[in-house]
């Protein structure tokens, strides 16, 4: 299975976000600085993660974004079904298929989706960054706002 952008952007700024303190606020062009990504993809990212409840954000001056869950309670599972839809792999009604509702091909996709799901919900954000994933990117994150502020200590 193949992500999309989309998903796999999302999925690098809830790391980004669960990288930070608890609370913090970041803003977008920071987090696409960071990763290397277009800054209007990243923006959509957001936009469609508040709306999920993933995070928060807020416009203006002060504006960001940031977690609005504990990573802990963050399964990457139920993020990837979430914004990818479940039962997608092979479109069956397009076509529409001659083999419909007389082949085991879908239901053996749909199958191994499932599993698919499954293992990403054995861990969750905090699980991720736990390990040299966190290190590696808390390093990223400070060369990124030595780079920003170049006058801090």
């Amino acid at each position: 299975m193949r992500l999309s952008l989309y998903t796999d952007l999302s999925l690098r700024l809830l790391l980004y976000l669960a990288a930070l303190e608890p609370d913090a606020w970041t803003t977008t062009p920071a987090v696409a600085r960071t990763f290397g990504v277009s800054l209007n993809h990243l923006q959509k990212v957001a936009r469609g993660l508040a709306g999920a409840g993933y995070i928060e954000a807020r416009q203006g001056r002060t504006g960001g974004v940031r977690l609005a869950r504990p990573p802990a309670e963050v399964r990457l599972g139920a993020v990837v079904a979430e914004l990818e839809g479940l039962g997608c792999l092979v479109e069956c009604g397009r076509g529409p298929c001659p083999l419909a509702g007389r082949c085991l091909l879908k239901t053996a996709l749909d199958a191994a989706e499932r599993g698919f799901i499954r293992e990403l919900d054995r861990f969750t954000l905090a699980d991720v960054l736990a390990g040299p994933t966190g290190a590696a990117l808390r390093e990223l994150i400070a060369r990124e706002a030595d780079r920003a502020d170049p006058g801090s200590p």
